[in-house]
């Protein structure tokens, strides 16, 4: 039998079956939903799949869409999609009393449509590897690719950390620092939106307070400055700048991801673009040991030629511009996504 259904934007009557859809699928609340308004604002629409059932509407499926920013591209490359703006595709879900019926598929093809509509793209990062195969067929295309992690704390490192110092960032400081290290690399900069909602989760918002977008900047060259006191949440939360006492070797934002673990849901070191593996291993290590976790849990831009990273984030742009931007050529960096807010 046919469903009758509709897709149509989250009305604010809704509030009450949207939230109790997320609380079924992803464990979301009511808080959650309102933090995450508060971070975008504007910028972002909620859609419903929503079923006519004896004259009630039943919602099914949800998908959010937010400003991700915009994709950025070194200099030297010329395409016509370089500076467009990102929309992503997030929290797609299926009430599962109504799996089986395509409504993810169709919730996810309507996004991108209205995306493209805009002449802006449309980005998703599934959430399982084997749900590429799903949205391949969607029009999406495998391109950012980033490496993950989880290491056990250890003093024991390659690298000499004995004067190890961190700093705490503001979000602005943050997003400069890491335009910098991204500067040879295909990526995404961030929204301001996607910027608040990063500090928001690395370093929680009490009631009434939420992290805001400082004008200040950072100034990286030569040293790094003020490390003669060490500065930072206990737990080791938060935009974290990372020294060896003489000069910077790493921004993270990091979370405190339980009682005994530490999660980096970003790492970029200032050598090899972001992506120097064995310095953000070691890094990671010495973060959990110093803020007293087992482990640290990681992400950070892949090299060249590895053979460890994970397509995290798909686009909607044909295999032709995409190549414009990302050959693959030997030394090219892959494109890196960043938070993939999972």
């Amino acid at each position: 039998m046919k469903n009758n259904y509709i897709i149509r934007p989250r009305e604010a009557s809704d509030l009450k079956d949207f939230v109790s859809l997320r609380r079924k699928v992803f464990g979301d609340d009511e808080g959650f939903i309102e933090f995450f308004d508060a971070c975008f604002r504007d910028d972002y629409l909620d859609f419903l799949i929503v079923e006519d059932q004896d004259g009630s509407e039943v919602l099914q499926a949800s998908l959010t869409q937010f400003d991700m920013g915009k994709l950025v591209v070194p200099e030297g490359k010329v395409s016509d999609i370089a500076g467009k703006s990102i929309e992503m595709s997030y929290a797609i879900c299926t009430d599962p009393a109504a799996r089986g019926k395509g409504y993810g598929s169709h919730i996810t093809v309507y996004a991108r449509e209205i995306a493209e509509s805009s002449r802006k793209l449309s980005m998703l990062s599934p959430a399982e590897p084997s749900l590429i195969n799903f949205y391949e067929p969607l029009e999406y295309k495998k391109f950012m690719y980033a490496e993950q992690g989880s290491v056990m704390a250890s003093e024991h490192v390659d690298f000499e950390f004995s004067h190890l110092q961190t700093k705490v960032l503001t979000p602005q400081e943050y997003n400069n620092y890491r335009e910098t290290i991204l500067t040879n690399r295909v990526h995404i900069k961030l929204s301001e939106g996607a910027l608040r909602f990063a500090a928001g989760l690395v370093a929680p918002y009490t009631s009434g307070s939420l992290p805001t977008l400082d004008a200040g900047s950072a100034d990286w060259a030569g040293s790094a400055p003020g490390w003669e006191a060490e500065s930072g949440a206990p737990d080791g939360s938060g935009f974290l700048l990372i020294s060896d006492g003489a000069e910077p070797l790493a921004i993270a934002a990091c979370e405190a991801a339980g009682a005994d673990s530490l999660a980096a849901a970003e790492l970029l070191t200032f050598s090899e673009d972001g992506g120097h593996k064995e310095l953000g291993i070691a890094i990671a290590k010495a973060l959990a040991t110093r803020c007293g976790a087992q482990r640290c849990d990681y992400m950070m831009p892949s090299r060249f030629g590895s053979e460890t990273s994970a397509a995290l984030g798909m686009i909607s742009a044909s295999y032709e511009e995409l190549a414009e931007i990302y050959s693959a050529a030997t030394g090219e960096c892959p494109p890196y996504m960043g938070f993939t807010f999972g």
